[in-house]
């Protein structure tokens, strides 16, 4: 079934779409229903799989709208291969230089996705996720934001701008925004929801919007806390987050099999940075 120039002229299009749909006027353009085939361009055939692609890529509901726009869009790039390739351009070095680009990469990807091992995640693993998570978190979760100064004159002046209710993106110096953070008191080190320990042990007494100056640290830094909001910690039950802790767990299981995979890799190589062995 094919929609000539006629109902090709129909389509609705959006901004510089509209002089490709006059170019496939012009060339003879078929649109195809059913089969592999989502178009022809001057006889070359548009893969249906090029639109489901598309379509997956797009994280939009899959309508008939998004697809008539998805293959006008292939419809386009068609149009200017074809006009890219009656000059030529495909033995420019610019474009032999992203096909070499272009073939490294899918070779480098269809080999981890063969060798690299990735091991499964049970549900024990998930279930011993949820349980370390709930054990490091203590009574209470603090709305809390830190930034580090070299030196105590920054810090204690970007303490004042804080307590004149400047926001606390805008003082600068670290962490440009607060975060949910709760711990066991009194903390330990390695166990403080990623907050260095000196900060950590002024949190759970800071008063709420009072900037907080604390010296310490291996480099020496000079600190500046803000505990905005305090509330008491619900766990959410362990069905609810289960899928999302399990995902963490297998791009976690992904990693390790890629770096284990190169390790192996790298180990049988010689590798010169900057020059010739």
């Amino acid at each position: 079934m094919m929609w000539k120039a006629g109902v090709v002229k129909g389509w609705r299009v959006k901004g510089r779409l509209v002089w490709l749909v006059v170019l496939a006027m012009k060339a003879g353009l078929a649109v195809a229903a059913g089969g592999d085939t989502v178009a022809t361009v001057n006889g070359v055939a548009v893969p249906r799989a090029d639109l489901e692609q598309l379509v997956r890529a797009s994280g939009q509901a899959d309508t008939a709208a998004l697809r008539q726009t998805l293959t006008q869009g292939l419809v386009a790039r068609e149009l200017i291969r074809q006009a890219a390739q009656r000059e030529h351009l495909e033995d420019t070095a610019v474009v032999r230089e992203a096909q070499r680009r272009a073939r490294v990469d899918t070779e480098n990807r269809l080999y981890v996705a063969r060798h690299a091992v990735v091991q499964p995640v049970g549900e024990a693993q998930v279930r011993a996720r949820y349980d370390a998570i709930a054990g490091e978190m203590g009574d209470e979760e603090y709305l809390a934001g830190v930034l580090s100064f070299r030196e105590e004159a920054a810090a204690r002046a970007a303490a004042l701008r804080l307590e004149r209710d400047g926001p606390f993106a805008a003082v600068g110096g670290g962490t440009a925004g607060l975060q949910w953070v709760s711990f066991r008191t009194p903390p330990v080190e390695g166990h403080t929801a990623g907050l260095p320990l000196e900060v950590a042990r002024v949190v759970p007494a800071a008063l709420l919007g009072m900037p907080q100056v604390v010296a310490g640290g291996a480099g020496g830094e000079w600190r500046v806390v803000l505990v905005q909001a305090r509330r008491p910690v619900v766990m959410p039950p362990y069905a609810q987050v289960a899928a999302a802790l399990r995902a963490g767990l297998e791009a976690q299981a992904r990693e390790e099999a890629f770096r284990v995979l190169l390790d192996g890799l790298a180990a049988k190589a010689v590798v010169v940075k900057g020059g010739q062995p």
